[in-house]
């Protein structure tokens, strides 16, 4: 199945420094540029369509959709609620992730559940989705909610996520794991089972596959990219997740003395060459995310 962006030239910019190692076609007819990886390739084109095609495909076209904060495709379509109307404060569990995009520090899923008990506190936190938040801002929300909600909040540690990657499974698929048990832990906590709302990041039946090993999986009832605009649990969920995410890559820095930097780029790529020649490259394994493509650029520096 083939994935497909519509980006802007900032964004397509963007794409192009972060897999300039990998194009193989520049400027030819109607495409910018071809990329190829293993398992993946994508084209870029003068239309700046941006296609993913591969057995990766869909991991990095969420993954990018994510990254640049672009919104809903038109053409995306809930079938199973039509939630446009939603109230903001609909009862309901979220989930969302953190850490994904960061090359140093671990993976955080949280999953919170908020119904119309709790609106008049979360009001008056003004309660966004993480990503439009300062850290020093999520730091200070984020111990308030957590005393309002009833949530989980699962942290997987640099060296087990690279040892799950290395043993065949890929990011989403550990996602799609940690989703699930904070879903579970939640309802457990709340003796019942209302809307369970995700933040997209896979499809449907892809997302359902990765649910198999588990007993008794809880199948969302709203799959839906950038839920956190939509439902405060969703949002409650991704600013819980950050502020793991902060408080782990702190305590991550402060092992090794060194201010870990978040993102990816060539600041990090640097920053992880430093680690390289300080630590050795056995260092990278406890701190960082080693797939992704940093490990190289940073090893050929």
């Amino acid at each position: 199945m083939n994935f497909v962006l519509t980006l802007n030239i900032r964004q397509i910019d963007v794409l192009l420094d972060f897999y300039k190692a990998y194009i193989t076609t520049h400027r030819k007819g109607s495409v910018i540029a071809r990329i190829k990886d293993e398992g993946l390739t994508i084209t870029i084109y003068t239309s700046h369509k941006v296609m993913f095609q591969g057995k990766r495909a869909e991991e990095v076209f969420f993954h990018w959709h994510d990254m640049l904060g672009l919104e809903p495709p038109e053409t995306e379509k809930n079938k199973e609620k039509d939630d446009e109307t939603t109230d903001f404060y609909h009862p309901s569990i979220g989930s969302d992730e953190s850490g994904v995009g960061d090359y140093f520090g671990p993976l955080t899923v949280a999953a919170a559940y908020v119904d119309q008990t709790h609106i008049e506190k979360l009001r008056k936190l003004k309660i966004q989705d993480s990503k439009t938040l300062s850290d020093a801002l999520i730091r200070q929300i984020a111990p308030k909610v957590m005393k309002i909600v009833p949530h989980s909040l699962l942290t997987l540690p640099n060296k087990k996520y690279n040892a799950l990657i290395n043993k065949g499974y890929n990011a989403n698929s550990l996602k799609a794991y940690l989703h699930c048990q904070a879903q579970k832990n939640v309802v457990k906590k709340i003796k019942r089972k209302p809307d369970v709302v995700i933040d997209q990041f896979s499809e449907k039946k892809t997302y359902l596959r990765y649910l198999r090993a588990f007993d008794k999986p809880i199948v969302p009832d709203i799959f839906k990219i950038r839920a956190e605009d939509v439902y405060a649990s969703v949002a409650i969920a991704s600013i819980i997740a950050r502020y793991a995410f902060l408080l782990k890559l702190e305590r991550l820095s402060k092992k090794i003395d060194v201010t870990l930097l978040k993102g990816a780029g060539r600041k990090v790529d640097i920053q992880a060459r430093t680690i390289i020649d300080t630590f050795g490259e056995g260092m990278l394994n406890n701190i960082a995310k080693t797939h992704f493509k940093t490990t190289e650029k940073a090893k050929s520096l």
